[in-house]
């Protein structure tokens, strides 16, 4: 094995052990996020008296529950920093937080119930297929139908059976995980305290020089 190989094998290992998250001595498993900048930890745009997460805090947060072993229910404590949070700030960040989740549960859900209806009907035209070709080989003579067009039609049966097996046993618990970590969210515990970071100013760092740039250029 060249040395690429084994670095490669070592950082697989690594990775695939790699979960972005503490447990406290309560066993709690406790995501931390920073607000570097508020103006993106919300939406710019939601529903009145509906705060809820942008995209970019949802995908930080998605990337937790991506990289999150799940073997039961297990409790979520939320640290969230940053500066100078006012009452009305760790109210509103808390909501939207819950509201973004809220939504998930309840679009999982939906696609739980569309995906037992889909097997249902997958399973309920699998064995028609099947019972139509018993009936078929007992009714119609061979020489109408060839051992071929029997074949055919048990081929279309189990494939409709084998996709009803994979809705309801593959696809069906991952979406059920999914929920319960949605679940675990909504009765989050949240506590919020005053930290400022370095990279908390590197924003208007930023800024300042684009500002500057443009006065260069005019």
């Amino acid at each position: 094995m060249s040395n690429i190989s084994r670095k490669l094998k070592r950082l697989n290992e690594k990775l695939e052990t790699f979960e972005p998250y503490e447990v406290d001595s309560m066993g709690r498993r406790v995501i931390r996020l920073h607000v570097n900048d508020a103006d993106t930890f919300l939406s710019p745009l939601s529903i009145e008296g509906v705060p809820v997460i942008s995209d970019e805090t949802a995908y930080l947060l998605n990337f937790y529950l991506l990289n999150m072993t799940l073997n039961d229910y297990e409790e979520i404590v939320f640290v969230i920093s940053g500066r100078d949070f006012s009452d009305l700030e760790k109210n509103i960040y808390r909501k939207a937080i819950k509201n973004y989740y809220q939504e998930e549960f309840l679009d999982t859900q939906d696609q739980i119930k569309e995906n037992l209806r889909s097997a249902l009907w997958m399973l309920f035209i699998g064995i028609l297929f099947l019972v139509a070709n018993i009936a078929l080989k007992y009714t119609i003579p061979g020489a109408l139908l060839n051992s071929f067009s029997f074949e055919f039609i048990d081929i279309i049966a189990w494939v409709f059976i084998w996709e009803s097996v994979v809705l309801l046993f593959r696809e069906r618990p991952q979406l059920q995980e999914k929920q319960i970590q949605h679940l675990e969210i909504l009765e989050a515990k949240f506590y919020f305290k005053d930290k400022v970071l370095p990279e908390d100013n590197i924003p208007f760092t930023i800024q300042k020089l684009e500002e500057y740039e443009d006065e260069i250029d005019q």
